[in-house]
């Protein structure tokens, strides 16, 4: 059984044992119901008053579906329940992974990947495990109680049916690869399929302003139609297993009608069963076939368990603990594909220096940040900190000391607080003293709820230079050793960018280290040092 699938189960086994029993009565009850049909047709040879005793029989089958209704709908509302908790175990499950990725590889992919990883790939897996699984359980209970009876009303009737669940039963095994592999090609059509959606409905804007709407309808259909023909592909593999199930289970049912006819003319079982065992036989049949249904389905989950889980990595890199008095990069040379960026240089970064990294625009500079961070492992020479080589650290350690504004600043769609303070827990006056810091008193007294309004998404109701504050306001908050600003007041006017960059330069405690292409010569007289790239 797939782990993720496994430590769900066990995690609620409670709660999935009390549903689990639910479906059993509820399955008593569809038996039992169905089997009350034949109480009508038995009391025509019934001793005595048979009206009576037909009134009864009636009366008694209308209870006996009566409860199989009631324990249907409390199994249906048992489902209903255990969706919201088992759908967020299931996104828990994917975040740990998302959040398990290295920088390089979550760039692999575009978000909108990660978007349907959330909902699509939840949702199937919801549906074909769990959903399938409780299903399965109290269909194949139906079964089996279906069997039982059967065999009480007649020998012949429990061979027969004996014979037929192994036809039955050996048939859809030979389908487990061919549902894993459209399993497998719809989640990457969703994934696609999303991508390609949040890809022009981010581009929208310039549609409109290039006079070009109808592009957005254009672009959002051919995605849809390449995403459709991958889907087409899974459900017809689908439809062909439940087609495949659903004829071998019909013949078996008109077998095993002919079986309970004969059983009933040779007076093996009594006439009622005939009334009976059409119901009996869908009980017992479809039973088999929805079981089945449910292990091929669960089996055909296998390659988004496989996608969710955890590679098991053995971090041997030393935390670095203690405060880092000094970043070397010595002999640096970084290469994205055949494509140099960097050949051997030299870099020096002094607890509490302030430090400019300049160039031209694809120079490197924002590449020789993402090696001091840890981002890009593929470099060759060295990276040090305090003498500790980052092949040999736990690089995840390096941020609690090192904080990186970039120049792309993105706001989530939560209060400022949160934006500031990233759900940590902070003081009021630790807060408002960043705040102050970064200038951002007017925006915090023009909002409704102050701190607590609000954000759109990506700070669309916030101008630029307010974004990048609230950036540096997130970084500062931290209380880090090493701020790395990556043309972190470019949006700024002069006047703000000028006393926010003299506010940073004025902590001798910061290494401030600021990546540009227009430095300006009064922050350039307070710098310890500047790099040419």
């Amino acid at each position: 059984m797939m782990k993720g699938y496994r430590d769900i189960l066990r995690k609620n086994r409670n709660m999935l044992t009390g549903i689990g029993f639910v479906m059993v009565i509820s399955a008593i009850f569809a038996v039992a119901a169905g089997y009350s049909l034949s109480w009508i047709l038995n009391a025509y040879e019934a001793q005595g008053d048979r009206v009576r005793q037909l009134i009864l029989a009636s009366l008694g089958s209308v209870g006996m579906f009566g409860l199989c209704i009631l324990t249907e709908y409390l199994g249906d509302l048992s489902l209903a329940w255990m969706q919201r908790r088992i759908k967020n175990d299931l996104r828990k499950m994917a975040s740990r992974k998302l959040a398990s990725l290295s920088y390089e590889e979550f760039y692999q992919k575009d978000s909108g990947a990660y978007v349907s990883w959330l909902g699509n790939d939840v949702d199937q897996l919801y549906t074909n495990a769990f959903e399938q699984l409780f299903q399965g359980i109290r269909r194949g209970f139906s079964a089996l109680f279906a069997f039982v009876v059967m065999s009480m009303s007649s020998w012949y009737l429990g061979v027969a049916a004996l014979i037929l669940f192994v036809i039955q039963f050996t048939v859809p095994q030979l389908m487990n690869k061919p549902m894993e592999r459209a399993t497998q090609r719809r989640s990457q059509a969703m994934e696609q399929s999303v991508e390609a959606y949040k890809d022009t409905i981010m581009g929208t804007g310039i549609f409109y302003l290039s006079n070009l709407r109808q592009k957005i309808v254009e672009r959002i259909a051919v995605s849809s139609d390449k995403a459709e023909q991958q889907i087409f592909l899974s459900n017809r593999t689908v439809c062909t297993v439940q087609n495949l199930l659903s004829l071998v289970s019909c013949n078996n049912q008109i077998v095993l009608t002919l079986v309970a006819t004969f059983a009933a003319i040779t007076g093996a079982a009594p006439i009622g069963i005939i009334f009976a065992v059409g119901n009996l036989c869908g009980q017992f049949f479809n039973g088999i076939g929805d079981a089945v249904k449910a292990v091929v389905s669960i089996r055909s989950t296998k390659p988004l368990w496989e996608k969710f889980e955890l590679s098991v990595v053995k971090t041997e890199g030393a935390e670095i603990n203690k405060p880092i008095d000094e970043i070397t990069m010595q002999n640096l040379s970084f290469a994205y594909g055949e494509k140099p960026i960097l050949t051997k240089r030299d870099f020096s970064f002094v607890s509490g220096g302030k430090y400019a990294v300049c160039g031209e625009s694809g120079s490197g500079k924002t590449t020789v940040m993402k090696l001091l961070l840890g981002l890009l492992p593929r470099y060759e020479g060295r990276i040090c900190y305090d003498g500790i080589e980052q092949r040999q650290a736990d690089v995840s350690s390096l941020y609690e000391q090192i904080g990186y504004v970039d120049q792309q600043v993105y706001l989530f769609q939560d209060s400022l607080r949160f934006n500031i303070t990233l759900g940590q827990h902070y003081s009021e006056q630790e807060i408002w003293s960043v705040i102050k810091a970064c200038r951002l008193q007017e925006l915090v007294n023009s909002l409704p709820n102050g701190l607590d309004s609000v954000i759109l998404e990506n700070g669309k109701n916030l101008s630029g230079g307010q974004r990048q504050r609230i950036a540096l306001a997130r970084g500062l908050i931290r209380k880090v050793r090493y701020m790395v600003l990556d043309e972190g007041t470019s949006a700024l006017d002069e006047e703000n960018a000028l006393d926010i960059e003299q506010n940073l330069m004025s902590r001798k405690e910061l290494c401030v280290i600021v990546i540009t292409h227009h430095l300006r010569d009064s922050i350039r007289k307070q710098l310890t040092r500047v790099y040419e790239i």
